[in-house]
């Protein structure tokens, strides 16, 4: 481990079981070492270059607002960021509100024990402010009513159960607790997409999946010529990033108890939801 990584609390919340689960997905550190957010080499540039150009940052601020003026809630106390990832995240949130504390929970080791501190430190957050947990964001170590907010940065639509994960949140949310879930994926069908999906079909049944994924990084697994808007597509094969339609997400959020506002763009929408 890094020597960095030790200013930072460390908690496992995995078991022998689960660390192996998803260790070669998730864990695959060389395969990133060309990423944005691989900034062990010193430069932080490119990735809030990549931030810029994605608007995951420019979205969090504007689901903030959205908190503030039509449910008239803020970050505060708090938080979990769920699969946190390199933390990026982290010093926007305690930006955006008066925030107390955040739990980083991450499934990937070396982002959340190498890279994860490396941006903590380079953005001047106090170890006192941060919680690093190794675990799984459908069981979360935390009391009932733990925690005042949770975030996750295009990751909900990695879970291959968000009813489960939901009354998760659900559970160790306080009485007045928030989530905002930025980059999540718009599904709904466009018209295009009845072009699109006769490809998608086309290279599910002649590409190898291992040329897809070295192709487009991506594997199609459909055996629909039409789109279906009720269908859960998955396009990786990893964990799984699966396409919810509006009315999926609807049904989601209704089912755990919680109001939402939908915040639409071109390819990424964000909600904020609130009990």
């Amino acid at each position: 481990m890094n020597a960095m990584t030790l200013a930072y609390p460390v908690e496992e919340w995995l078991n022998e079981a689960e660390r192996i689960a998803y260790s070669d997905y998730w864990n695959d550190e060389t395969a990133e070492r060309e990423k944005p957010f691989w900034i062990l080499d010193g430069d932080f540039g490119k990735m809030e270059r990549y931030l810029a150009g994605t608007s995951l940052v420019q979205q969090l601020e504007e689901c903030a607002a959205v908190l503030r003026q039509q449910f008239g809630r803020t970050l505060h106390g708090v938080g979990c960021d769920l699969a946190a990832g390199t933390l990026w995240a982290e010093p926007h949130l305690f930006r955006l509100g008066n925030v107390e504390k955040i739990y980083c929970i991450e499934y990937s080791r070396h982002r959340l024990l190498k890279l994860g501190p490396a941006v903590l430190e380079h953005y001047n957050i106090s170890p006192e402010k941060i919680v690093l947990a190794l675990g799984d964001f459908h069981r979360l170590k935390l009391q009932d009513g733990a925690v005042d907010f949770v975030f996750m940065s295009a990751a909900f639509h990695h879970s291959d159960a968000p009813e489960q994960l939901l009354r998760e949140i659900r559970r160790v949310l306080k009485p007045e607790g928030v989530v905002i879930l930025i980059g999540e994926h718009v599904a709904d069908i466009r018209w295009k997409h009845y072009f699109t999906q006769p490809i998608k079909l086309l290279v599910a049944r002649l590409v190898p999946k291992r040329w897809q994924r070295r192709i487009w990084g991506i594997v199609f697994e459909t055996n629909s010529l039409l789109p279906n808007a009720q269908s859960r597509q998955i396009v990786d094969d990893g964990l799984g990033d699966h396409d919810y339609t509006l009315s999926q997400y609807a049904k989601f959020f209704s089912g755990a108890g919680f109001r939402y506002q939908c915040l639409r763009g071109r390819s990424l929408q964000a909600f904020v939801c609130v009990i």
